[in-house]
């Protein structure tokens, strides 16, 4: 039995609460994930897992050893990544998770800057908003963007995007500009699909969580898309700087509401909880640094 590669597979069945994710992972079958935990579980006369046709559940003594065995891996992994941080250049996976549109626009097209810097790393990066479990789906980070939950998650802000209540000029000539929020309820909204679209404003004004009425005319998961139905004079929507702010330079887009400040939107990079951040994270965190989305660069 290769006892370290059965501790491996044994460890991601726990997290993953499957087989068939664990042998992905490991880049193995799934009759061999079963048959290394099985030699692992005889070497130990011990039973690990509690398997039934619906879930994995650790025993009591499987529990404890996944607990010792995950801090041994997490010690393996960090000492590798230190030999590497040795060389001139990092090498391994770096699975990455960005939000689409932000990714696109600010990751995407400077990422070849990061691959050149380390030739040796091979990076998959993944555009997609939804929320992905980086530690059953095994990715090394993500860039999240919203307000954080807690979590046992390590999360790093790196900047704060403002957020703008935005229209075009045809649509206030045709509907009116709104003066206050309470205006918003007569107008026709273009919503990102978010919990309750709820505003807090920062300002003298209203210094408090305020929610706001406002027909939704589109509902959609696409800021970009939202953008260019805005541009096209179809309502009003509340967007990130970093999705607008070229359009209100541009004068395609007008700002309204400006003196009732908002929350910003914060952006975070998050990545499971180890002691040590493992070289190849350093090195994606750096190179986020470098494209001046840190707020503070010292990591």
């Amino acid at each position: 039995m290769d006892k370290l590669n059965a501790i491996s597979v044994f460890c991601k069945v726990i997290e993953t609460q499957s087989f068939t994710q664990a042998a992905n992972q490991q880049n193995i079958s799934v009759a061999m994930a079963s048959k290394l935990v099985s030699q692992l579980e005889e070497h130990l006369k011990t039973r690990l897992l509690q398997r039934t046709t619906r879930k994995i559940v650790p025993t009591e003594a499987g529990m404890l050893y996944y607990q010792r065995c995950q801090a041994i891996l997490l010690d393996l992994s960090e000492a590798d990544s230190s030999i590497s941080n040795m060389s001139t250049s990092l090498q391994g996976n770096l699975l990455i998770s960005v939000p689409r549109d932000f990714g696109l626009l600010y990751i995407s097209p400077n990422l070849p800057k990061f691959i050149e810097l380390h030739p040796n790393l091979h990076v998959e990066i993944e555009f997609e908003d939804k929320r992905v479990d980086l530690v059953a789906e095994g990715y090394d980070l993500a860039l999240r963007i919203g307000y954080m939950q807690d979590s046992s998650l390590v999360a790093r802000k790196i900047s704060s995007a403002p957020m703008h209540f935005v229209a075009s000029s045809s649509y206030l000539e045709a509907r009116g500009t709104p003066l206050t929020p309470d205006d918003l309820e007569y107008h026709q909204g273009l919503l990102y699909k978010s919990s309750l679209n709820q505003v807090h404003w920062q300002s003298t004004k209203a210094n408090q969580i305020q929610r706001y009425k406002i027909q939704s005319k589109v509902v959609s998961n696409n800021g970009m898309a939202l953008l260019e139905m805005t541009k096209a004079g179809l309502g009003i929507s509340n967007a990130p700087d970093f999705f607008v702010k070229d359009a209100l330079a541009s004068g395609e887009l007008v700002e309204i509401l400006s003196e009732y400040k908002q929350k910003p939107l914060d952006i975070y990079v998050v990545y499971p909880n180890r002691r040590h951040l493992p070289a190849k994270v350093r090195a994606f965190i750096e190179f986020l640094a470098s494209l001046g989305l840190c707020e503070n660069s010292q990591i």
